[in-house]
């Protein structure tokens, strides 16, 4: 009996139509990254265990997948881009000039429950800003995630701000713990209020009430100043730096009003985020509904070098689901199918579709040796804008039928006709 297979739970195929619009997608949030002098860099799809454990502890073990090699040594597919861009940086690029600035694309892999923007297999664009922390760099950095959204067209994008040491100075004034209560700040990043109520339970009402206004109340970029003022009472320590530190960053982001809000309950719920902190949601996406997370970092003491650095992942399969259907009509391009008519048409077809394709023009063959009239709708099913007849005597008298779809127009053209008509199209 004939085995059907499926692809591994947790992974998709992509047929053409769907790879055409992430690629798209792809090549506009790449081109928006490198327009601030972010340059790429690749690292490999497998990586040491340790690598990770070290970083985010043993518990991420659970949700990796892992493997021994021949060599008995524990290696995993890995599970998020930035440790091992932070290892390429601690062994091989410390020494470049700062600021580095290098972004990054790639699949990762997850051993996680497959539900609605959540999968086994994903891609994740990210970069990083490695060198001074300075206002500028961190307005940079945000700007270049608003814009990567902005530009594919993610809907109803809101872009939250919040300070890590601004959030565990707001804990320990109402008596917690966050160094040693890391549950708590998973659960008060991922606003899960069940989670948080049966945290604060034995704490009292005095406590549970600031917490949860803590974690369900937003800030426009008009109101930050005052709600500065007010966490700094709560706080009751110094938080002079920190709120120095959002007070001149928001006074350079230049943003559609109510896009960028102050949001002092993100921890992105890792321990190595020790500033500025931010996330892109997508409302309508429901509870997978982050399209973006990074911050101000620091990793000296997982990789025994100073890496000091801001940086962003970008969900890139919610970013597609966000999209919808927006932007799945394959955009229109200059595009040659060619026709030969008989068995001596063959060579000169094939000499016309070089040509054709040296001028960067897509260019297709009709190759099955189907009527006239089944390779036209060939070529208007592909998307193609011309036609070129290669017939029998065509080939004999050096001229061409070219035929433009949209216009039905038809003309006769040399090879030397058809050179100068594709310099004016590429």
């Amino acid at each position: 009996m004939m085995v059907e297979f499926q692809p591994p739970r947790g992974t998709r195929d992509f047929g053409p139509e769907e790879m055409e619009r992430r690629r798209r997608a792809e090549e506009l949030m790449r081109a928006v990254i490198e327009n601030y002098g972010y340059r790429e860099i690749s690292t490999p799809t497998f990586e040491s265990a340790e690598l990770f454990i070290s970083r985010s502890g043993p518990q991420v073990i659970e949700q990796m997948y892992l493997f021994k090699d021949k060599g008995d040594r524990d290696m995993v597919l890995r599970p998020e881009l930035t440790a091992p861009v932070m290892r390429f940086y601690s062994s091989t690029l410390k020494n470049v000039a700062k600021p580095l600035r290098i972004y990054y694309f790639g699949n990762c892999f997850r051993y996680e429950r497959p539900q609605k923007g959540r999968y086994r297999e994903f891609w994740q664009m990210g970069l990083e800003y490695i060198g001074k922390r300075t206002p500028l760099a961190h307005a940079e950095v945000i700007s270049a995630a608003i814009g990567s959204l902005m530009r594919v067209g993610v809907p109803e994008l809101c872009f939250r701000i919040g300070h890590v040491t601004v959030l565990r100075a707001i804990l320990r004034g109402v008596g917690l713990d966050p160094d040693s209560d890391r549950d708590l700040m998973i659960a008060i990043d991922k606003k899960d209020m069940a989670a948080i109520s049966s945290k604060l339970d034995h704490l009292g009402e005095d406590v549970s009430s600031k917490v949860t206004a803590l974690v369900t109340t937003t800030y426009t970029i008009d109101q930050t100043p005052t709600a500065l003022a007010e966490i700094s009472k709560m706080a009751r320590t110094d938080l002079s730096e920190p709120i120095k530190e959002l007070t001149k960053l928001f006074s350079i982001l230049d943003r559609p009003q109510g896009m960028v809000l102050f949001d002092p309950s993100i921890s992105r719920g890792l321990d190595y985020y020790d500033g500025v902190v931010f996330e892109a949601d997508v409302p309508s996406l429901g509870a997978e509904k982050q399209v973006c997370g990074g911050g101000a970092y620091s990793l000296s003491s997982v990789f025994g070098t100073e890496v000091e650095g801001i940086g962003f992942g970008l969900g890139f399969d919610r970013i597609l689901l966000s999209l919808g259907d927006l932007g799945s009509n394959r955009p229109e391009r200059t595009g040659f199918y060619i026709v030969p008519m008989g068995e001596t048409a063959w060579g000169t077809a094939f000499e016309a579709a070089a040509l054709i394709r040296s001028k960067g023009i897509l260019c297709m063959m009709e190759t099955m040796e189907r009527p006239l009239k089944r390779a036209i709708s060939s070529a208007v099913d592909n998307g193609c804008t011309h036609l070129l007849i290669v017939g029998e005597n065509e080939v004999r008298e050096g001229r061409f039928a070219l035929k433009e779809l949209r216009t039905q127009v038809q003309t006769r053209v040399s090879f030397d006709e058809l050179a100068i008509i594709l310099e004016g199209l590429s």
